[in-house]
């Protein structure tokens, strides 16, 4: 737009230019010419016929000097032409290989999106996302921000800060960005805004590592704490109870109830005192991971029946021996098969699978049909202290994933309120 103000602007001069020169030839011309022939010639007749020749010679002379100046004057606009192209052309490619994600719309219309952008997004084309909406694009979060953020720039024509934004690629998956834009032309006779976008997906998870990890550290040093200051009154209690249980006051319901409660605190201590510590796995040995769920689901079967809850295994065939420290290994299937079944009060199936996945990796996946779990909750999942249960502690799932670390394995979680939950654990054969 800008260049063919610029022609515009060259256009107008160089006319200006000819009609000037022409002007001035004509008028020096005439006077000259004249002023000569009435000094060397007195009769009219003469004069007149001279006057004659003169006029159609300046005529040629005149449309000559024209046609060069038009020359001129068309090879140089042909050159100002050439150049403004190649700037232009250069300025596209820039951005179009420009390593920053940058997409220009136009009353909310995506009008152009260079390669990087259409990476962010998602799209193999252009042609996928010009002509959108931009409000397509946005988490629905930032759409009053953003209307707001247009509204302030279009007057000022000034770049505006740089802001973090949700985005949503075009696969559904939604990605942290931090953008700017700034309103600089016309397009249509509408404004044009170029937005500049930086992924900033994986420094923001980077970031969750560290407080998470902060978090944890804090509550290692917490818990260590704690479980050694509970751990000797609670042992005194444990004996005293035991002895007066022992004495037949008759009070042995209230003893029960007492010794149920104090196993509970017992079981929070001893996962107090594993957050405490590295998770270091010290005994392995080669296992049989069909062997150790089975005796994990002959030890829950008893509970599970109670809530009308069936357990199911399924191994694929040639399920190579493990290396293991097996008893972290009961505590984290527990741990899991424990959330499925309370989960479940209205009974169902919970489908426990093992299968073979990579020749040095082990998938062990529970699926349950539980109440599910909200999707805004699955991030926090593993955090101290957050659980999705009323009388939870979070600490089981953080245990859990301290454990699945030490043997260089990974958990992940998927959920759906109302149909169940599946939890899927690869583990490598050995480490």
């Amino acid at each position: 737009m800008s260049s063919s103000r610029q022609e515009n602007s060259n256009g107008k001069l160089s006319i200006l230019k000819i009609v000037f020169i022409y002007v001035l030839i004509t008028v020096l011309w005439i006077v000259l010419t004249d002023n000569i022939l009435f000094i060397f010639f007195k009769d009219a007749e003469i004069i007149t016929r001279i006057q004659t020749i003169k006029g159609c010679f300046f005529v040629v002379v005149m449309a000559w000097m024209l046609y060069l100046l038009m020359q001129i004057n068309n090879f140089k606009r042909n050159q100002i032409e050439e150049m403004l192209r190649d700037s232009e052309s250069r300025y596209r490619k820039i951005i179009k290989l420009s390593p920053e994600p940058i997409t220009i719309h136009s009353d909310g219309i995506l009008i152009y999106a260079n390669d990087a952008a259409l990476k962010v997004v998602g799209a193999a084309r252009i042609e996928e996302v010009v002509g959108k909406p931009i409000f397509d694009f946005l988490h629905p979060d930032y759409h009053e921000m953003e209307t707001e953020r247009i509204q302030s720039i279009i007057p000022a024509e000034e770049r505006s800060e740089s802001i973090e934004q949700k985005i949503i690629r075009l696969d559904g998956e939604i990605i942290d960005v931090e953008t700017s834009c700034i309103c600089f032309d016309k397009y249509l006779g509408k404004p044009v805004i170029q937005n500049v976008m930086r992924d900033i997906t994986e420094r923001k998870r980077t970031e969750e590592m560290i407080r998470k990890s902060e978090k944890l550290s804090v509550v290692g040093q917490l818990a260590a704490g704690v479980a050694h200051e509970i751990r000797n009154p609670l042992t005194s209690l444990k004996g005293f109870l035991q002895l007066l249980n022992s004495k037949n006051l008759g009070y042995e319901n209230y003893f029960e109830i007492m010794q149920a409660e104090i196993e509970r605190i017992n079981f929070i201590v001893n996962e107090f005192m594993i957050v405490s510590n590295p998770q270091v796995v010290r005994t392995l040995e080669e296992k049989r991971l069909e062997c150790i769920l089975q005796n994990i689901v002959l030890l829950l079967s008893a509970q599970a029946n109670l809530i009308n809850v069936q357990m199911i295994t399924e191994y694929d065939s040639g399920i190579p021996l493990i290396k293991c420290d097996e008893n972290q290994l009961k505590q984290v299937f527990i741990n899991i098969l424990k959330n499925a079944l309370e989960a479940m009060n209205n009974g169902g199936i919970v489908r426990i699978q093992v299968k073979n996945i990579q020749p040095n990796q082990i998938l062990i996946r529970f699926i349950d049909q539980g109440i599910g779990i909200p999707e805004d909750q699955l991030p926090k999942l593993g955090e101290p202290f957050h659980s999705t249960k009323e009388t939870g502690t979070g600490l089981g799932l953080m245990v859990t994933n301290k454990i699945i670390e030490g043997h260089k394995g990974s958990m992940s979680i998927k959920s759906k309120v109302n149909q169940g939950t599946t939890v899927d654990i690869i583990l490598p054969v050995e480490f």
